[in-house]
Parts: C-alpha cells; sequence; structure tokens
C-alpha cells in the first residue's frame, strides 16, 4: 500500500524537475534582432554583463545565417542581473542597448541599420616601406567612450572593424568611412572616439604594421574623427610593436 504514494512522489518530483529545467532556458539568453537588409553576421556586438558573479565583458556575431545574435547571460550557472551592449555594423549609426534588471525584461533587443552619410579619406603611405608587396589599409574604430557607456572606470574594448581597402604600388589609397561625428549619439555620448588604421598583408591578412597620421589630425597614434579631411593624408609607418 504504501508503493502507490511512494511512485506518485517520483512522477512529481521528475516532472518538477523536468519543469525547472526547461524554464529557465530563455532566463539565460538575451536576442537581439537584426532587421533585414542587414544581416546578422556584419553586426558587431561589445557587451558587459553584472550579477553575483563581478563584472563579464564580450564580443560576439552572429554564427549563422539567421537574423539573430543570441548572447548568453548565464556566468559560472549564476545569472546576471544587469545587461549592456554596443553593436555596430559597418556603415550604420551605432545602437546601444542597456537593461537594468534582466529579471523584469523581456530580453530583447533590436538592431536595424540607419546608414550614416561617408565621408571619402585619400591617404597615402611611403611606397619604399611597401618592399613591392601586396598590402592593404585596414581601419577600425577605437571605441573610447564604450567604458562610461559600460558605467565602469576603465577597461580594454575590442575595437570596431570599420573597413579594408587595396593600397596601390605608388603608396596610395582611398576609403569611404562612415561620418561618425554624424551619428545621432555624437554629442551625447560617441564623440570620444578615434580611428586606428593599420597595414594588412592582403596574401595572409595579418597586421604588419601601424599607420600614424600628422599631428594636427591625430590623438596618439590613432587618427581623429572628422566629417572632411583633406585632401591627401599622409601616414608613417611605424613597427609592428605599435600594433600589439
Amino acid at each position: 500500500m504504501l508503493r502507490r504514494p511512494l511512485v506518485f512522489a517520483l512522477l512529481l518530483a521528475s516532472l518538477v524537475s523536468y519543469v525547472v529545467a526547461q524554464e529557465p532556458a530563455h532566463e539565460k539568453l538575451f536576442t537581439i534582432s537584426v532587421a533585414p537588409p542587414t544581416s546578422a553576421k556584419d553586426v558587431q556586438v561589445r557587451y558587459f554583463l553584472t550579477g553575483q558573479f563581478g563584472l563579464v565583458s564580450s564580443a560576439t556575431t552572429a554564427t549563422d545565417d539567421k537574423s539573430q545574435i543570441v548572447i548568453r547571460t548565464e556566468v559560472e550557472s549564476k545569472p546576471a542581473k544587469t545587461f549592456r551592449a554596443i553593436a555596430y555594423a559597418p556603415g550604420c549609426e551605432f545602437v546601444t542597448i542597456s537593461v537594468d534588471d534582466l529579471s523584469t525584461s523581456n530580453r530583447q533587443g533590436q538592431f536595424e541599420c540607419h546608414p550614416l552619410r561617408t565621408t571619402l579619406l585619400q591617404g597615402r603611405v611611403p611606397a619604399a616601406q611597401l618592399s613591392g608587396k601586396d598590402s592593404q589599409v585596414e581601419v577600425l574604430y577605437s571605441v573610447e567612450w564604450a567604458p562610461h557607456f559600460f558605467q565602469i572606470e576603465r577597461g580594454a574594448i575590442s575595437p570596431f572593424i570599420v573597413t579594408k581597402v587595396q593600397v596601390a604600388t605608388d603608396g596610395t589609397f582611398a576609403v569611404e568611412l562612415p561620418d561618425f561625428a554624424g551619428d545621432p549619439l555624437w554629442s551625447s555620448l560617441s564623440k570620444d572616439a578615434a580611428l586606428m588604421f593599420f597595414l594588412v598583408d592582403a596574401k595572409s591578412g595579418q597586421r604588419i604594421n601601424t599607420l600614424v597620421g600628422p599631428s594636427d589630425l591625430s590623438d596618439g597614434p590613432n587618427l581623429k574623427i572628422a566629417s572632411s579631411y583633406p585632401s591627401e593624408v599622409q601616414f608613417a609607418i611605424e613597427s609592428t610593436s605599435r600594433t600589439k
């Protein structure tokens, strides 16, 4: 007679365990939906999570052709409380997402590309230092305003990839840069930023050297962001140690 209640209790415990195991799945994720025609694979995300585990930062992009970027919001089996993200796709305005309490959030965000106008930068590097190699110039966006948005004192945030262009044999190159100064966030948040230029081996894709612009246009080794540039910007080639 005691077996029937015992069996019932075991079945009930199994059902509860199954429900508990199933319910938290969506609570461990944050989903950013990417509106067409932008591909989710083209959207770069830098994000911070806070919770009982402390502070965790990471970067991600979509891993498939779906129109979503899914981010896990659990660290060491502990749920995150807050979520902040900066999303960027080449040529688009920045999108920021801020959630102070994930437990009351629908855990959904959206990236919709609002194109920025472009500004032409025509540059030149010393042709003699190219050694006849097939070279490219890679441009990255240094997110110096990210710590302020993420509400941290300081921290190294991976730069965003802007574009890559070919260098002619005479050392000249031309690149259409997004007018980041025209981004709606510029005046309130994103004006603390700069552009990083690297010389890249076109065959291997490896960064060879850092490119440094003239002092009046530069912020340290980086180039200041502007809505327009001189007719030709002369870049110096620095040693590879500056790229590390």
